[in-house]
């Protein structure tokens, strides 16, 4: 972590044993034993030899003394989810500054335990993800409303834009919560096309604006919406 960095508790320098769990951008699993350099009740520092970067979620086991814990104090092991939010390097290996999130991973990680998962104030990924398309698309603006389909918290639906469109799926504007494999609803404003969509990507442009790459599931925009390129 760097100096400027705002924690909620002053870290201690304490040497402890930790297992440590992550995915690749691909879904596969790894685990690595370390050691943590420094922790606090709100986080800890570590060497991995694994790359990781800002925004992956880590599962660590490790023996936290009692008064460092949020919970299972009985636990001889705690097992607790954390956020990457610092990456340096240090003798070949990588330096890891991580946030704890607590007992469970944030909502989609199940469905892309790989994926990088933004805090608000975080800058965006250095580059988006590769769209891997069976038919083409067209630049064209099209007024959506999207709804979620889940009971999670938060906004369940809005009005929006795709920024482009064709026959297999789109990409879309949004400021709602949504996670790789989501299924959502998508209605036309002011036209008939309707059909639910599974969200096949979500990120950060390199506006600042939250998107979804979308993949229709129940049928395919009328003509009108998708001209000829």
């Amino acid at each position: 972590m760097t100096n400027q960095e705002r924690r909620q508790s002053t870290r201690m320098s304490l040497v402890l044993p930790v297992r440590v769990s992550g995915h690749e951008t691909t879904g596969a699993h790894w685990e690595e034993m370390t050691s943590v350099k420094d922790v606090s009740p709100h986080g800890l520092c570590l060497a991995l030899q694994h790359t990781v970067r800002q925004g992956q979620v880590l599962l660590f086991s490790l023996p936290l003394p009692k008064r460092l814990r949020k919970y299972d104090e009985s636990e001889s092991s705690y097992r607790i989810y954390g956020l990457v939010r610092a990456v340096s390097t240090d003798n070949g290996a990588s330096r890891v500054g991580v946030m704890f999130l607590g007992r469970y991973p944030p909502r989609g990680f199940d469905r892309n335990p790989g994926g990088l998962f933004l805090l608000p104030s975080d800058p965006p990924p250095r580059s988006a993800p590769v769209e891997r398309r069976k038919t083409g698309r067209v630049e064209v603006f099209v007024n959506l409303r999207i709804r979620r389909l889940d009971g999670a918290e938060g906004p369940r639906e809005e009005q929006t834009i795709a920024e482009n469109i064709g026959k297999g799926g789109a990409r879309v504007l949004t400021s709602l919560v949504l996670a790789k494999g989501d299924v959502i609803e998508v209605m036309e404003v002011g036209g008939s096309f309707h059909t639910r969509a599974e969200v096949c990507n979500a990120y950060v442009g390199t506006d600042h604006i939250p998107r979804v790459n979308l993949r229709f599931l129940d049928a395919e925009p009328p003509p009108r919406l998708v001209p000829v390129s």
